[in-house]
């Protein structure tokens, strides 16, 4: 038997409180399924004073399950536990831009990078047979925080934001980016108007194609970014059926975010998102692929769970039946109690 230990990622605790044992369970159980060989006895402990996830394998890990393990959210260092010593093993997680990119970017609202990465494990690890490289959609991207970590993984990535600066400083801020780090890309803007159940629009559309270097480009091993000047309602008007693996959502939590007050035809502070994607949830599962996965995070203070899974259910959506067992819930701050759910698309 080999015990493996993983070192927290000491910016963990800055997403959670005093909660993060029970996410890292629950992203590791999950992660687990996917792996080649189980993880068995998963366990926190304390070695030196430093808190680590402990479990035990029957193989040593292999080169595909080593890079899962690298890019789950929590996981800062791995090492195999050799009686009192720590042998460390080099984490590769084989990402397509470096991980430092979504954590760069500081924004007021802006959602914790490690929990937006946890996000997009969930939504991927519901996804059967998934491809190494996913359409990815965040309907409510703000500046982008989720459309940087999809693409930092490999993945497509697009998003809707309905306030008309942040999408273009998240396009600026990832050009500069590229340029700095000499990737090959080409960027492309566009306006985009029609007409939709909510009456006439007109949003921007910006476009980057990425590549890591001339060859790759010439190879066609290309990823796309994009982010809309948009109501997130109208996501079926901007993208085509079936588009997507995965959307996901932190909804506003009703404190730092402004969203759409669906009762009203300007921007406006909202304490609650409910009516948002009640009006969005119908768009956004036509893009989704069959197969594919839902996944919100919001605060539970606002929006009762059993409330945002009926949605879910109406829509067509599958909660997925460990999800009892599997519990995301946990405090943010006094006014935050956020929760997660994932819903899946029927095949």
């Amino acid at each position: 038997m080999h015990t493996y230990a993983i070192l927290k990622n000491p910016g963990y605790t800055r997403v959670s409180f005093q909660h993060s044992d029970g996410l890292i369970a629950g992203e590791l159980a999950l992660a687990a399924l996917k792996l080649s060989t189980p993880c068995e006895n998963i366990r926190h402990t304390h070695i030196g004073g430093i808190p680590y996830v402990l479990f035990d394998r029957r193989v040593p890990i292999g080169k595909n399950d080593l890079t899962l393990l690298s890019r789950l959210s929590f996981t800062y260092a791995i090492f195999e536990l050799q009686g009192n010593l720590l042998r460390p093993i080099e984490i590769n997680p084989d990402f397509f831009l470096d991980k430092e990119l979504s954590g760069i970017l500081k924004y007021s609202g802006k959602t914790n990078e490690l929990f937006t990465r946890l996000m997009i494990n969930v939504a991927t690890f519901h996804i059967k047979n998934a491809s190494t490289t996913l359409n990815i959609l965040d309907p409510l991207a703000g500046k982008g925080t989720t459309l940087l970590e999809a693409l930092m993984q490999g993945h497509n990535a697009y998003g809707i934001e309905i306030e008309p600066k942040p999408p273009q400083e998240s396009m600026t801020y990832l050009k500069k980016y590229l340029e700095t780090a000499r990737y090959k890309h080409t960027s492309h803007t566009e306006k985009i108007s029609g007409v939709s159940d909510y009456g006439k629009f007109t949003s921007t559309r910006y476009q980057l194609q990425i590549a890591r270097d001339k060859e790759a480009e010439r190879r066609g091993n290309v990823r796309q970014f994009e982010i809309i000047a948009g109501d997130a309602r109208n996501a079926q008007y901007f993208y085509k059926k079936n588009q997507y693996h995965a959307i996901i959502a932190d909804l506003p939590y009703g404190v730092q975010h402004s969203s759409t007050d669906s009762h009203r035809k300007n921007h406006s502070f909202t304490r609650n998102a409910f009516g948002l994607i009640s009006e969005a949830m119908l768009g956004w599962t036509k893009v989704l692929k069959p197969g594919g996965t839902i996944v919100l995070a919001w605060n539970l203070f606002l929006i009762p769970r059993a409330q945002i899974a009926q949605l879910m259910a109406s829509h067509g959506l599958i909660i997925p039946e460990n999800a009892d067992a599997i519990n995301f819930a946990h405090r943010v701050d006094q006014a935050i109690d956020r929760d997660l759910i994932v819903g899946i698309k029927m095949l």
